[in-house]
């Protein structure tokens, strides 16, 4: 699937054909994205299908004004003003939808039953595409309500997969509600962002795609004058002495090197353990992006507890960790002793963390059924979250590694309670798109402070046979 600035969003710089949802704030330049998007198919002599409330066909002929191929390649559809009653309208339209891809099928076969010569003639037919475009899925909700338009969507999506369409619908958020019903339906979410005052350049992520391991990062573009995206040339980027990766907005200059702006107070702290002389020594190139799995017991620093008791409930819980199918899939592990419990990086699969948490809750409680007394119990608080972390050698020269990544994971992790699963925002809003049943037991449950008043948007993982259904209380903790 082609879509601008590919190369700079995905590994590889190519996607299967799917639906995405745009995501960003007014005027962070989705039409626009939107736009090129529908003028890269047209280019490539796809069938190109616009379906937009918030403009009329003239509308839509001024915003491709300098296409004169827009009538033969492409259709305009405004769902309100097809006429019939309001409540019919996206039903209509999605009729009107379902004509324009039955006739392309019927063209296709039509094609296909022609000899070679025949075939070369209808210029490629079966080869071009079929791109849509609904700009904007907000404006829609504002006329036709919630329920219908995640009807049509719905239907829309499934007409679109069985005939390998390419589709992009956008949202305006905030919009939280219609953000996490949709995000469960499509297949993948494109985010962009304004900052500050430069109106000029815009970013742009691919937050989440089903099916694909992502690390998403931010990109810039720009819009000029005739509408054309513009992305930022890799080739000419600083790279960021920490990661590695090329810095694509304004570098950020600490000791002589260029940064990530994210990345400065990892250097400083690392700066911090190592020495100042770490300029010298230089950062380790093995810097990789995780999945974390954080886990710690719940009352072992309990006084009257033994210190043999103490031993035999980390061991006990180690052994019951890697006793559950998670732990034993075939994905590269980073694994880490913490004194009372442990953290688990997975560096391919962001299902896993999560999958571990639950299988190990059900284990231990068949665990502590077993046990008749209370000392023998194992309770457990688990932070799940994903970032970078590096490879670094300690005093003894051991590797070990540290990192964004972990230290989120285990902040998270502490502001839970006994038996909570928490996962920090930037692993649970890509994990909730991935399975229906994530959506079921992944609930958002607000903004926490994790250090010097530091917001993030928390989620809790629970059922009947995991996690713990009451919102951790709120607290401040002690940095590390």
């Amino acid at each position: 699937m082609r879509i601008p600035g590919i190369s700079h969003l995905v590994e590889g710089g190519s996607l299967p054909n799917s639906v995405l949802l745009l995501i960003g704030p007014v005027g962070a330049g989705k039409t626009m994205y939107c736009r090129q998007f529908f003028i890269d198919g047209l280019d490539n002599r796809d069938h190109c299908i616009y379906i937009s409330s918030t403009l009329s066909e003239n509308q839509y002929k001024n915003l491709f004004a300098s296409r004169i191929d827009l009538p033969e390649h492409s259709v305009f559809i405004n769902p309100y003003l097809i006429e019939g009653q309001d409540n019919e309208k996206l039903g209509l339209a999605l009729e009107k939808v379902n004509d324009i891809l039955d006739s392309i099928l019927t063209n296709r076969t039509t094609t296909n039953s022609m000899n070679n010569s025949d075939a070369v003639s209808t210029n490629n037919y079966t080869n071009r595409a079929i791109l849509l475009i609904i700009d904007s899925l907000t404006h829609l909700f504002a006329i036709f309500g919630e329920s219908p338009v995640i009807n049509f969507v719905t239907q829309l999506y499934f007409l679109l997969k069985k005939i390998e369409g390419k589709a992009i619908f956008t949202l305006t958020t905030p919009s939280p509600n219609e953000y996490v019903t949709l995000s469960s339906i499509l297949d993948g979410i494109l985010e962009m962002k304004l900052e500050g005052d430069n109106v000029l350049t815009r970013n742009i992520r691919m937050l989440s795609i089903k099916g694909l391991h992502h690390n998403p990062s931010w990109i810039d573009f720009t819009i000029s004058n005739d509408g054309s995206l513009i992305f930022a040339d890799r080739s000419a980027s600083l790279h960021c002495y920490l990661c590695q990766k090329p810095i694509l907005d304004v570098p950020i200059m600490h000791a002589g090197f260029p940064f990530h702006d994210y990345h400065v107070e990892t250097y400083k702290k690392l700066a911090g353990v190592y020495g100042l002389n770490i300029s010298e020594i230089g950062i380790s190139s093995e810097v990789v992006d995780a999945n974390f799995f954080y886990i710690d017991i719940v009352g072992l620093s309990n006084p009257l507890l033994s210190v043999t008791k103490q031993r035999e409930k980390i061991e006990n819980l180690f052994g019951i960790v890697k006793s559950c199918d998670a732990f034993k899939s075939d994905d590269m592990k980073i694994h880490l002793p913490t004194g009372d419990g442990m953290v688990i990086g997975f560096l391919l699969n962001p299902q896993l963390p999560l999958e571990l948490g639950t299988q190990l809750h059900r284990k231990l409680r068949l665990y502590n059924r077993s046990k008749e007394s209370p000392d023998d119990f194992i309770g457990v608080r688990i932070g799940l979250s994903s970032g970078p972390v590096f490879a670094v050698n300690d005093i003894k020269n051991n590797q070990n590694f540290w990192g964004p990544g972990i230290i989120l994971a285990r902040r998270v992790m502490e502001m839970g309670d006994n038996w909570h699963i928490l996962i920090a925002d930037v692993l649970a809003e890509k994990l909730i798109p991935l399975r229906g049943e994530y959506k079921k037991i992944i609930k958002s449950i607000g903004s926490y402070n994790i250090k010097h008043g530091q917001a993030i948007r928390l989620y809790s993982a629970y059922s009947n046979e995991f996690g713990n259904p009451e919102p951790p209380p709120k607290r401040d903790l002690v940095a590390l």
